[in-house]
């Protein structure tokens, strides 16, 4: 059994208890690393910790390294949604506040008001003990990185995310490509509530949606922490939740990737477990299913993180390609992709 399947069988599922465990200190420390790689390092300790084995395979000290780290993220998260909260900020927080324990790369904020209001939030997070990280994608496209300081780092490097790291997004984009039109998803803003204090998030279907399209377009991978997200998510929904999911991927033209990235849930889940759960059959009754992916990640031997094959890419493009604003988002890449220290981000 590879590193992978024996991972989820640890960790187990939603829809299932993990029920085996690593065979000694050294295996349990590749596990590790695996889940790492997966960016679910955090969820394999809690795994261990639920079952009373940390100490056993030498891990205590990893777990509350670990566990740290997911704590100050969440007040990195509370801190910004106090602030905009407080200004009333048009906004909400997106794939990073993950419905299982684990930690993201960074607090990804998606502003929805206009380019005026979109710099005074930038303004305002700038006089509240933010600072602004220079990064190749630069302010010139419709990012910007910005660093909490209360981590006391006052010059962060912008290729080395950590949890006190904020992306404020004036459109769901890689450089100027839009992969989603945030105006089809600002009606799925709601409330949750983290650490005690009011945080504006997407809904559970926007947020999958959201989750699945950035692991094809720009990420071109697929990690265990999208995985568990997915099946997270799904476990929480109701038959007419799972439906606006469907409905969100066609008003906004991810089909394509919702299907590819389904089928390779339906294939890890099937083979760790033995079984697909049927939300996930229901929607691939209704979509339909791709294969292209699955033969990959079969041929080797279910290894994941599972990199996107480029014809994936391309396909997902060529079904955004019918929504005119992403279409103009394609005209504007054009232009800016001239500029010589855009070029190499960019490719």
């Amino acid at each position: 059994m590879n590193l992978t399947l024996k991972l989820l069988r640890v960790i187990g599922s939603p829809y299932v208890p993990g029920h085996l465990l690593p065979d000694d200190k050294d295996y349990a420390l590749k596990l590790y690393n695996c889940a790492v790689k997966n960016k679910i390092g955090l969820t394999f300790l809690e795994s261990l910790r639920n079952q009373k084995v940390l100490e056993e395979f030498g891990l205590e000290t990893k777990y509350v390294e670990e566990r740290k780290k997911y704590e100050e993220q969440l007040t990195t998260a509370t801190r910004i949604a106090e602030l905009f909260n407080s200004f009333q900020v048009n906004y909400a927080i997106f794939k990073s506040i993950m419905p299982f324990t684990a930690i993201t790369n960074d607090i990804d904020i998606i502003h929805f008001g206009s380019d005026e209001e979109y710099r005074k939030a930038l303004e305002l997070m700038l006089r509240s003990n933010y600072v602004k990280v220079e990064s190749q994608a630069g302010a010139d496209a419709e990012q910007y990185m910005l660093h909490d300081l209360r981590s006391g780092k006052l010059e962060p490097h912008p290729a080395t995310k950590d949890v006190y790291d904020v992306d404020l997004y004036q459109e769901m984009a890689a450089s100027y490509v839009l992969y989603l039109d945030k105006s089809k998803l600002e009606k799925y803003v709601t409330e949750t509530n983290v650490l005690g204090k009011k945080v504006k998030v997407l809904g559970s279907e926007a947020e999958l949606i959201t989750i699945i399209t950035h692991s094809i377009i720009p990420e071109m991978l697929n990690t265990l922490l999208v995985y568990y997200a997915t099946l997270h998510h799904l476990a929480k929904m109701n038959d007419s939740e799972v439906s606006r999911v469907i409905d969100i991927a066609r008003e906004n033209y991810v089909t394509f990737p919702l299907r590819t990235h389904f089928s390779l849930v339906a294939k890890i889940h099937k083979k760790a477990h033995g079984f697909t759960p049927g939300k996930i059959e229901d929607i691939l009754a209704e979509l339909g299913g791709e294969t292209a992916e699955t033969r990959i990640l079969v041929k080797n031997n279910f290894k994941m993180p599972h990199r996107y094959n480029l014809i994936t890419v391309m396909k997902t493009l060529l079904e955004k390609s019918k929504e005119a604003k992403f279409k103009r988002s394609i005209i504007k890449q054009m232009v800016y992709k001239v500029k010589p220290r855009f070029a190499k981000w960019v490719i």
